[in-house]
């Protein structure tokens, strides 16, 4: 294939295990407790800088940084049949059961499910809080801690059917702007969490991330592992 058909060709899936390799690199050479700490601070970066460009957008189109927004503006969009979502209520609060997601399957497919168990609650958090601080969420079930379904309350939503309609045709508007390609997705897990787990582990650090790479690169290809290099250098707190 040629670069742009690679590119092309990456998936929610590459980016999922990218993070499950670095994940086990970092738990195994740290152990859970100290790994998922550190994991959880690389986390939170890595979901910050994407409300902040979520919250770009919305001030660059006039509009308010308000849940119903948030849901509208999100960076990505999962294949077909990838999603079981049930909207369990819609106002004051907008209640989400996620009952099947792409991430929690290529994580199970892979056995990296153990590993991975602080990505989904501390991305939503981050990304929501980088995108206005005001706003709440809570997540009183994640699948990969054995629950039934990924629990997502996002408060103060209060979606009339109205509201929804409006957000629904919103996000298809503001969709091509909005939507990033997988590609960068995948590279944004591999700079940011990478200078953090560097940053905190140093040299162990190093290693965790360079093991993880090769475990991408044998899986996916040394073609789609150079994909990822130039974003080492991107400044994922802006607009690309």
């Amino acid at each position: 294939m040629s670069g742009d058909d690679i590119r092309s060709s990456f998936t929610a899936e590459h980016h999922a295990l990218l993070f499950g390799w670095i994940a086990r690199e970092v738990i195994g050479r740290l152990g859970e407790e100290r790994g998922e700490e550190v994991l959880k601070k690389a986390v939170w970066k890595y979901g910050e800088q994407r409300g902040r460009r979520m919250a770009l957008r919305i001030k660059a189109d006039g509009r308010e940084p308000n849940m119903v927004n948030y849901r509208a503006y999100g960076e990505w969009e999962a294949g077909k049949g990838e999603m079981e979502i049930k909207v369990a209520a819609r106002k004051p609060h907008l209640h989400v059961q996620v009952f099947k997601c792409c991430w929690t399957t290529a994580w199970e497919e892979n056995g990296l499910s153990q590993y991975t168990r602080c990505y989904c609650p501390t991305a939503d958090e981050s990304i929501v809080h980088g995108f206005n601080p005001d706003l709440t969420i809570d997540i009183p079930g994640n699948r990969a801690n054995g629950d039934s379904c990924c629990d997502l309350i996002f408060h103060d939503a209060n979606l009339t059917l109205i509201d929804a309609l409006v957000m629904n045709r919103r996000k298809k508007k503001v969709r091509e702007k909005a939507l990033m390609p997988w590609d960068y997705h995948t590279g944004h897990i591999y700079k940011t969490m990478g200078e953090v787990i560097i940053s905190e582990l140093g040299n162990d650090g190093e290693k965790a991330v360079e093991a993880a790479l090769k475990e991408f690169t044998d899986h996916y290809g040394e073609e789609a592992a150079q994909i990822l290099e130039p974003y080492r250098e991107a400044d994922f707190d802006r607009l690309p």
